[in-house]
């Protein structure tokens, strides 16, 4: 359904909002914990999905017959490289052509991501796309993870924004919970290979000429 509102702020999650990267994601982080007798079950991933805690790790270290800290997990995951330096990363189709139409018709966008603003900055220089955004807040400039909205809140005041004429695009249960908590409206987007939970989302979008027909 085509809206008659349009969000003068719009922000953006990276995982499978702008890239593809949950499931390369959880290749190296399953590659990481195999070395250390640790096989992922379809709960583990999805709880894993979206997320940026390292208590979940933390629990997952249990299930080794090793004794391992998360500090070896982490070094282990450095090691054999990820998917925003290492991997094959593109945006989904229509995403800069999106992010592009908004921002010549005036409005303002942001990046609010779990990922850490090393691993963000290299993917959008490989990507073209740095300079896209007005706002770029990552995982490690933040205290609170989602589905905390004190990223988002966090952006919105970056951005000057109420939370009421903001328009939230997320992948995740965890995310659109945030975008939800801080005020937003709430597109969920559905491209992504991995499939999640987005009933708590306002609007759903399964590519990027549905933001198009929606005309939020």
């Amino acid at each position: 359904m085509a809206s008659e509102y349009h969000y003068p702020y719009v922000l953006f999650d990276f995982d499978g909002v702008i890239a593809d990267t949950e499931e390369s994601n959880a290749h190296y982080l399953e590659q990481a914990l195999n070395s250390y007798q640790i096989e992922l079950t379809e709960d583990d991933r999805r709880k894993l999905v979206g997320v940026n805690d390292p208590r979940y790790l933390s629990d997952l270290l249990k299930k080794s017959g090793m004794d391992v800290s998360l500090e070896q997990l982490q070094a282990k995951r450095r090691e054999l490289g990820n998917t925003y330096e290492d991997g094959e990363i593109s945006p989904f189709p229509g995403a800069v052509r999106y992010i592009d139409h908004l921002r010549k018709s005036g409005r303002k966008t942001a990046l609010v991501t779990s990922t850490s603003a090393r691993l963000i900055i290299a993917s959008l220089n490989r990507m073209h796309m740095t300079n896209l955004f007005d706002v770029i807040l990552c995982g490690d400039m933040c205290r609170k993870s989602k589905p905390d909205p004190a990223a988002y809140l966090k952006a919105m005041a970056l951005l000057g924004a109420d939370s009421k004429d903001c328009l939230v695009i997320e992948d995740s249960e965890v995310g659109i919970r945030a975008g939800k908590n801080a005020g937003a409206t709430v597109v969920a987007f559905c491209g992504s290979t991995v499939t999640q939970d987005t009933r708590e989302a306002d609007y759903q979008a399964d590519t990027y000429d549905d933001f198009y027909r929606m005309n939020l």
